[in-house]
C-alpha cells in the first residue's frame, strides 16, 4: 500500500519504506509526530435529524512495549486551527498538544499505551480546559515482540452513542477480547459539523521509532439499507464514505 497525498504529516512522522508506511516518531527520546486525514469527514449526513452516522476506522501498527509509548485517536471540529498538531506537549501524553493548545475546542479523543507493567487508557471527550478525562486499564496480553505489530479497530454506533476500541495482534484471526469503549454523543459534541480525524503519537523517554502500516475509515448508514439478495453477504458503506489512508504530504 502506497500512502496518498490526501494525508497530511506533522511534527516528527515522515514517509518510510517507499511511502508504504508512515514512521511517527523519531528514534529519539520525547518524539511526537502526528497524521491527519486532509478532507473533512462528514458524518451527519442527514441535515433533518443531525442524528450522526457510525463509522468504523482501522489502523496497523508498532511500537515498543515501554510504558511512555503512546498512540491517540483524534477527532476535533473543523474549526480547528490544523497548525496546532504541529505544536509539541510538555508530557508524556499524545493528547498533551491538545491540553495546551486547544483547550477551548470539543474534541473527542483517546490514547492507550501497551507494556509488561499493564494496558491502559486515556479518554477525552469535550472541552480539554474543563473535560473530566478518564483512565482505565484493559486485559489482555497484547505485547509486541521486536518489529511485531498490532491492529486497533475503532467503532462508533451511533444508536447506542458509544465508541468501542478492540485490538488483533499480528496472525489472528479475529480481534481479540482485550478492548475498552465508552459513552460520547458525537451529535452533541461536534454539533452536526464535519470533523477532522487523525492519530497521534509519542515515545515520552523511550528512543524506539512507531510506525504506521495501514489507515482506514468507513462510514455506515443508521438504518439496514435494502439491497438485492444477491448482494446480501457485502456491507454497503456510504458512498465516498470509505478513507484508505495511504501516501502522506507534509502538513502546514
Amino acid at each position: 500500500m502506497i500512502f496518498d497525498k490526501e494525508v497530511a504529516l506533522f511534527g516528527d512522522s515522515k514517509l518510510i519504506k517507499e511511502g508504504s508506511s508512515i514512521q511517527l516518531t523519531n528514534s529519539e527520546s520525547g518524539s511526537e509526530g502526528r497524521v491527519l486525514y486532509k478532507e473533512p469527514i462528514n458524518l451527519f449526513q442527514d441535515v433533518e435529524t443531525g442524528n450522526s452516522l457510525s463509522f468504523t476506522s482501522s489502523f496497523r501498527f508498532s511500537m515498543p512495549n515501554e510504558t511512555d509509548d503512546v498512540m491517540a485517536f483524534v477527532m476535533v471540529p473543523t474549526s480547528m486551527d490544523l497548525r496546532l498538531f504541529n505544536q509539541r506537549g510538555n508530557s508524556s501524553s499524545a493528547l498533551g498538544f491538545l491540553f495546551e493548545h486547544a483547550k477551548n475546542e470539543q474534541v473527542v479523543a483517546f490514547e492507550f499505551d501497551i507494556s509488561n507493567r499493564g494496558n491502559h487508557a486515556r479518554i477525552l471527550v469535550g472541552k480539554p480546559e474543563s473535560s473530566e478525562v478518564r483512565n482505565l486499564s484493559f486485559k489482555g496480553n497484547l505485547l509486541m515482540a521486536n518489529g511485531g505489530t498490532l491492529s486497533c479497530m475503532i467503532e462508533y454506533k451511533a444508536s447506542a452513542k458509544r465508541m468501542q476500541v478492540r485490538f488483533r495482534k499480528l496472525g489472528s484471526i479475529k480481534m481479540m477480547d482485550p478492548s475498552f469503549d465508552f459513552y460520547v454523543d458525537l451529535a452533541e459534541i461536534l454539533k452536526g459539523g464535519e470533523c477532522m480525524v487523525g492519530l497521534s503519537s509519542t515515545n515520552g523517554n523511550s528512543s524506539k521509532a512507531h510506525i504506521l502500516h495501514s489507515w482506514n475509515f468507513d462510514i455506515w448508514p443508521p438504518v439496514q439499507v435494502v439491497v438485492p439478495p444477491s448482494r446480501l453477504m457485502h456491507p454497503l458503506p456510504i458512498k465516498g464514505g470509505k478513507i484508505v489512508v495511504s501516501k502522506c504530504e507534509r502538513g502546514p
